[in-house]
């Protein structure tokens, strides 16, 4: 097989990577790499449920959810258990003993989805940490929508609606195909038009780039209010603040970062 642009077993991921690694790897180590895999896979699965789960009861508490901020915490928790058990549940692609069905509901659903929602639990980020930096200014009725359910309960039904159809390119171009190295098993593959392609990687530069910039926004807009009410009880410049105020919490700046 030729991987080319649009025919690539790599653009599906994580999972395909790993048992494209396995497969191609000499028979008396297969068993052995399958197993490193599960078992690394399935500790990160564990250590990532068991600290969403304990932010998730904290953010369900009635005062902390009554606010937009606590509520998409509450759904960012939620969703990101959802991707993991996902995640985890995708190792049954390692499994040679699937049929065609199987495969093709992991390959054209499980998977899509776990992207979907990924995705989805990026913006919310960016998202929280804008409602958080609106809500240290004093902003009057705005500050009173930022905080509103209703504002919050439309931001997520517009975000999830725009990460869906973000996605339609890449659900219209999956293929459950043969295996072209081992006889009798399954390779899923996105075979993308050059069109399609370049589309796709438009919405996969959004989906990083804009939330990262909508961290970034915040936390700027963080430092501004804080140095401004330290500027004016001690007297000193806004930027000599602004400065101080940004080596002390250079640390906001960090995840963000990373996520690039």
């Amino acid at each position: 097989m030729v991987c080319n642009n649009s025919v690539n077993i790599f653009l599906i991921g994580l999972m395909s990577s790993m048992k494209t690694d396995i497969r191609t790897t000499n028979a008396d180590q297969q068993q052995l790499m399958s197993f490193a895999y599960v078992f690394s896979v399935t500790i990160l699965v564990l250590f990532a449920l068991a600290s969403n789960i304990l932010s998730a009861d904290t953010f369900f508490r009635a005062q902390i959810r009554s606010t937009s901020v606590g509520f998409h915490l509450l759904l960012y928790s939620c969703c990101s258990i959802s991707v993991f058990l996902l995640l985890e549940f995708r190792l049954i692609q390692l499994l040679d003993s699937l049929n065609y069905e199987s495969f093709f509901s992991i390959c054209n659903v499980i998977t899509p989805t776990s992207s979907i929602l990924a995705r989805i639990c990026l913006w919310m980020n960016g998202l929280i940490g804008l409602q958080r930096a609106f809500q240290s200014f004093e902003l009057g009725f705005l500050r009173n929508q930022i905080r509103s359910r209703v504002t919050g309960n439309m931001l997520v039904v517009v975000v999830s609606i725009c990460v869906s159809i973000m996605h339609v390119p890449e659900l219209i171009s999956r293929r459950t195909l043969p295996d072209p190295v081992a006889a009798g098993k399954f390779v899923c593959q996105i075979r993308y038009s050059e069109e399609l392609l370049i589309l796709n990687t438009i919405f996969s530069f959004i989906h990083v780039f804009l939330p990262v910039s909508l961290n970034m926004l915040a936390n700027c807009l963080i430092l501004a209010s804080i140095s401004r009410r330290k500027a004016n009880i001690h007297g000193t410049t806004y930027w000599s603040q602004w400065i101080r105020q940004f080596h002390r919490h250079a640390h906001l700046f960090i995840s963000p970062t990373l996520t690039t």
